[in-house]
């Protein structure tokens, strides 16, 4: 069996322009902002439940991307 543990998922948005309503024209950013938003901490036991924790929170925030990170171990 292995299990997930340390499992983090985050949302990621990078915004590349914005909107300047007084010249009322995108302006570009020099670097693009990146916005993290923590929306999962925790440990899986098996991946039937880490998968379903991912879908949960492509859900919540269906238009930004996802970034995981876990360590995992194989017990017998």
């Amino acid at each position: 069996m292995i299990t997930y543990d340390k499992v983090r998922i985050s949302s990621v948005r990078v915004d590349d322009d914005y909107y300047d309503s007084k010249k009322k024209k995108h302006i570009k950013y020099s670097k693009p902002k990146i916005t993290k938003k923590l929306l999962f901490e925790d440990s899986c036991y098996d991946l039937g439940e880490l998968y379903m924790q991912i879908k949960n929170c492509h859900e919540r925030d269906p238009y930004n991307k996802m970034e995981v990170t876990f360590e995992s171990n194989l017990e017998y």
